[in-house]
């Protein structure tokens, strides 16, 4: 409203510093305020505010949103959905939604605009919702700047003019979308708008080479190590730290074998005395964390960088001199979790059981690279040793059946014990489908609000959701 403006900054300023000037008021106003001062007048133009408005006019209504082929679940279902968005049981969101698209179901349009509210701030649940907007996705991301990445569908268009014309989400996912398609063409797309882009924006599309990464991209990839970013140099290292067959593999594994050496049944270590210039280029960090050495911790680099067919797996049973185990044992896990092949679970396991330091890893991370069809028995064996809430709350979800019956078997054994509390919260969301009607949904649970009374609830939900949706 015209002068209220003036009004506020009078009030948080202070008269003597922004005399108060009526003047730009209202009419109405101006001629009810008579002799009263900035606080009458503030009275009198709130009341003038909430009174109403004039209608707007020449308004041009906005186009309908293209319709969906898909059909709507069944009422339960949707009921269930809108609950969801009213506070209850929201973290079950996501899963519906996963759901309704894996069984053909749309979602009811009316329930749109809160999904793109829900997911403006939560990356994860973007796909899903985008997947849910279906056509409807673009003329929703025209109606509210906080819903702009459902801009994002539209790459799947596969317009060039999203690429040279779009925003910054549309050109990202213009990007990813070729580069899963023709890995060869999105490189070279990068490549001719690379010297124009901001650091960040390097930085980022650089990132999506991690779709397809290949020995073509190795060139461009040592390219991008001599960028002024550090932040592109990091990404190009970390990509180029994956990728077999690399220059860059072949120049740590040289590092790696001139400060450790395998004799007499002992693994010597002789730590970096300096950081060169060419390890900088290759992406070793300069700053080392508290509680680990300068030299300790370019070596730990070293080792973390090096592919692992250059390492021995015999060498985790090795007794160590020159630097504390724990360096060399949270490197290989770095390493392990980098490469993520074959080799790379064979020695995630001998990590996991020889209880090895993962430094600031969660053992969650070497866990998930073993078949799923072990993690119940690792899991087994691990939980004297971890906390056993931690470790399997970083698992994928939702888990393998032998998990979930293992830890709802264990639950339904300790009665209402605080100390599991905890463990429940993350199993109620994270057990199978066709472990949701488990024995402990039918024991008596009370009335008091317990964390045995609330997995109950949650099992029984998400339950009685598949049902509606399958």
């Amino acid at each position: 409203m015209k002068g209220w403006d003036g009004l506020v900054s009078s009030m948080l300023l202070g008269t003597d510093r922004r005399p108060a000037d009526f003047d730009e008021l209202p009419d109405h106003v101006r001629e009810r305020l008579g002799d009263g001062g900035l606080l009458d007048a503030a009275a009198l133009a709130t009341v003038y505010k909430r009174a109403g408005r004039k209608p707007l006019r020449e308004l041009t209504p906005l186009e309908p949103a293209g319709g969906e082929d898909r059909p709507l679940p069944r009422t339960g279902a949707v009921r269930r959905l809108a609950a969801m968005l009213g506070g209850f049981q929201t973290a079950a969101l996501g899963e519906w939604l996963r759901t309704a698209d894996a069984n053909g179901w749309g979602v009811p349009p009316e329930h749109l605009p809160a999904l793109a509210d829900y997911a403006r701030n939560r990356a994860e649940y973007r796909p899903l919702v985008i997947t849910a907007a279906g056509r409807r996705a673009r003329w929703l991301a025209e109606l509210n700047p906080e819903w702009r990445f459902l801009h994002a569908a539209d790459a799947e268009s596969n317009d060039p003019q999203l690429w040279t014309h779009g925003n910054a989400i549309q050109r990202r996912a213009w990007l990813l979308g070729l580069r899963r398609r023709d890995p060869g063409a999105a490189r070279e797309e990068l490549a001719e708008v690379w010297p124009n882009e901001s650091a960040a924006t390097r930085a980022d599309f650089l990132g999506l080479f991690a779709d397809g990464l290949s020995l073509g991209d190795e060139e461009f990839l040592e390219a991008a190590l001599d960028d002024r970013s550090r932040e592109v140099r990091r990404v190009a290292a970390r990509l180029l730290a994956r990728l077999p067959g690399a220059r860059y593999g072949v120049r740590m594994t040289e590092r790696l074998h001139s400060h450790l050496v395998e004799s007499q049944g002992v693994l010597a270590v002789d730590l970096p005395r300096s950081l060169t210039p060419s390890m900088e280029r290759d992406g070793l960090d300069s700053v080392n964390p508290e509680g680990v050495g300068k030299r300790a911790w370019w070596f730990h680099q070293i080792v973390a960088n090096t592919p692992l067919s250059s390492m021995n797996l015999a060498w985790l049973k090795t007794p160590v001199e020159g630097c504390a185990p724990e360096v060399l044992q949270s490197a290989w896990t770095e390493s392990v979790i980098r490469e993520s092949t074959p080799e790379a679970s064979r020695w995630a396991r001998e990590l996991l059981l020889g209880n090895a330091n993962t430094g600031s890893r969660n053992p969650a991370e070497l866990l998930r690279l073993l078949p799923s069809s072990e993690w119940a028995q690792a899991v087994n064996i691990l939980r004297s040793s971890v906390d056993v809430a931690e470790l399997v709350g970083a698992l994928p979800v939702p888990w393998p059946p032998e998990l979930g019956r293992m830890v709802l078997d264990q639950l339904a054994k300790v009665g209402t014990n605080r100390a599991w509390a905890r463990l429940a919260s993350i199993a109620a969301r994270a057990v199978p489908p066709d472990v949701l009607d488990h024995p402990i949904t039918r024991d008596p649970s009370g009335d008091e609000d317990t964390w045995r009374r609330r997995l109950v609830e949650t099992l029984t939900f998400r339950r009685e959701m598949y049902e509606e949706l399958t």
